[in-house]
């Protein structure tokens, strides 16, 4: 089967029904065997101003935003404008010409000029269904089956009654007769309708594999793009049997979530990076009295509050950094919603194996902003509860919860178990967790205590290392080329490479999926095997970069980096390596626009 794909834009006005639309279009190709992608194109308004929805779906799996734009529903002059200039030769616009002057097209560009608000006055009052008839004439272009319309907006708008169930199928049905009659299709897909897709984005993938997992207990003050993992655990919690705290800020958050791990309970919370610039102290507490607990940054461009619906990837050294001083942390970066309902059964053994705060990182892009095909979810991962005791010994009025060891991990006992008291604080403490920080400090018994309690903590980080994964190697081992990404900007590598590859351009990826600790000996010898590297990712300086460079001692000097707020696309990491093949081969090679 030859590979196919087709990329779609839809523009408006917030208030215009963009996402909803998005979301059936998406649905509409996943229910039809195709793998999907999208991205939503937000601005931080209720109405007006201007969104757009990008969807990429193909029979092969689709990663990210593919290249240009295929088929673009323009709602609003603006979203024209805006878009015109990005639609691929052989693609089509559809718009309303009452509504939006066109001018001249660009060359290979077909104009569909649909009565689009005509027809939805016909079905309702308001014009609100204009964004379904365009819906149905991207269906008919598509080539999609009649029926997988009326069954699609159903189910989307069950909920709302019948006759608006009715008036958006027969406002769609009409878009796509009459795109049938006068147009014809320039790019379709192979449907297979005996495979039906699944789809979501990271946020809920998250808060699925969390409840899997184990979590018992999630805390959250609402801060985009975070907040839909609290809307999932909030409206499953009591089916689901999880406590969910809706806290009046990230402080409490935090405090909450490490009191839940104290008593025993799979605890996590989470936020954006404004959020998480609040809960550093808690974070540090967490560390001290060994809580076991993960907590979940969404991130978005910033600093402060920067933009609350574009995506990024500048947190990472904000987590290298929590807190003050040294002490372990882990930190689990997932590459797309697969993946991040798998490794929270990973976050929350590492947890509580090691009694460490673990952090999973996502971003805008993959959380609450895109949606992706979901396939291969592990559903059986084990559960390691870690050195939980629930009988002790009485050998004494304390209990040994800090205990010197070999593997640096102490036995520790849920609140309540007989002859298992011992002092939980803040500050350094000896085995049984009494203060090294008032009368004892500065004595020499109460300093070789200190340095024995920070070896222990941080002489965790090894036995972590071994359990995490080395970054995934994708493509030729013998590349002339390697791009060196983490998290979500992996995803428009990979449409990158097959483009590059079907153009005979020798690259591959090492994508970093684990972050923190690692094995930095092994990944020095990786990186160091490659011929070229290119440092990869969405921030301003390179975090990924500089945090290799920190434990290696190699510095990644060739760097792509996007800190615009938009997702980074794959003609963007075509046009980088191609110039670099050039530059190094002295032989032109033919670019991809941007």
């Amino acid at each position: 089967m030859t590979d196919r794909d087709v990329t779609i834009r839809l523009g408006a006005s917030a208030g215009d029904g963009i996402q909803s639309a998005g979301e059936i279009l998406t649905r509409m190709l996943s229910v039809s065997g195709q793998y999907v992608c999208t991205y939503n194109g937000n601005q931080s308004l209720i109405r007006g101003g201007h969104v757009w929805f990008h969807l990429h779906a193909g029979n092969w799996r689709v990663t990210s935003l593919g290249f240009g734009i295929d088929y673009m529903l323009a709602l609003t002059q603006t979203a024209f404008d805006e878009h015109i200039g990005r639609i691929n030769r052989g693609g089509a616009i559809i718009f309303d010409p009452k509504v939006v002057k066109s001018g001249a097209m660009p060359d290979g560009v077909t104009a569909i000029e649909l009565p689009l608000t005509e027809i939805a006055l016909k079905y309702d009052k308001r014009p609100l269904m204009k964004n379904t008839v365009g819906i149905g004439s991207i269906a008919a272009l598509l080539g999609l089956d009649r029926k997988e319309i009326g069954e699609v907006i159903e189910l989307q708008f069950g909920s709302k009654g019948k006759a608006i169930v009715e008036g958006n199928i027969n406002a769609a049905l009409e878009g796509y007769e009459l795109t049938s009659k006068k147009f014809v299709p320039t790019k379709t897909l192979e449907f297979d309708y005996s495979k039906k897709r699944l789809f979501t984005h990271a946020d809920f993938a998250l808060a699925a594999g969390a409840v899997n997992a184990g979590c018992r207990f999630y805390a959250a003050y609402p801060m985009s793009p975070a907040s839909p993992i609290l809307h999932y655990m909030a409206a499953n919690a009591e089916k689901m049997g999880i406590t969910v705290l809706l806290a009046e800020d990230e402080i409490a958050a935090m405090g909450a979530t490490i009191g839940a791990g104290f008593t025993g309970a799979r605890a996590m919370c989470g936020t954006s990076g404004g959020g998480f610039a609040l809960m550093q102290e808690g974070f540090g507490m967490a560390a001290m009295n060994e809580t076991p607990l993960v907590v979940v940054d969404v991130m978005r461009a910033g600093p402060s509050t920067g933009l609350p619906t574009k995506t990024g990837q500048g947190d990472l050294n904000m987590m290298l950094g929590i807190s003050q001083d040294d002490f372990p942390r882990v930190i689990l970066a997932p590459r797309n919603p697969e993946e991040t309902f798998n490794i929270m059964g990973k976050a929350f053994n590492v947890a509580e194996k090691w009694q460490v705060p673990v952090i999973v990182l996502l971003d805008f892009g993959i959380g609450d902003g895109g949606y992706a095909t979901l396939e291969n979810l592990d559903f059986e991962k084990p559960i390691d509860r870690g050195k939980i005791v629930t009988e002790v010994d009485a050998e004494g009025t304390w209990f040994k919860r800090y205990e010197l060891n070999e593997d640096n991990v102490s036995p520790r006992t849920i609140p309540g178990t007989p002859n298992g008291m011992f002092v939980a604080k803040t500050d350094e403490h000896d085995e049984y967790g009494h203060d090294l920080s008032d009368v004892e400090a500065g004595l020499q018994h109460a300093v070789e205590k200190r340095v024995k309690m920070m070896k222990k903590r941080m002489g965790k980080l090894d036995g972590i290392a071994a359990e995490l994964s080395l970054p995934e190697v994708v493509g030729p081992k013998d590349a002339d080329i390697t791009l060196v990404s983490w998290g979500s900007s992996s995803n428009p590598i990979r449409e990158a490479l097959k483009k590059l590859w079907s153009e005979g351009v020798k690259v591959n990826s090492i994508e970093f999926t684990d972050v923190f600790p690692l094995r930095w000996n092994e990944v020095a010898k990786l990186l160091k095997g490659a011929r070229h590297l290119v440092d990869v990712e969405a921030n301003y300086t390179g975090q990924m970069a500089g945090l290799i460079a920190r434990e290696t001692g190699l510095v990644i000097g060739d760097r792509l980096l996007k800190y615009d707020g938009e997702p980074l696309e794959p003609a963007e990491v075509v046009e980088k390596v191609k110039s670099i093949a050039e530059k190094e081969s002295g032989i032109s090679v033919e670019h991809q626009a941007v």
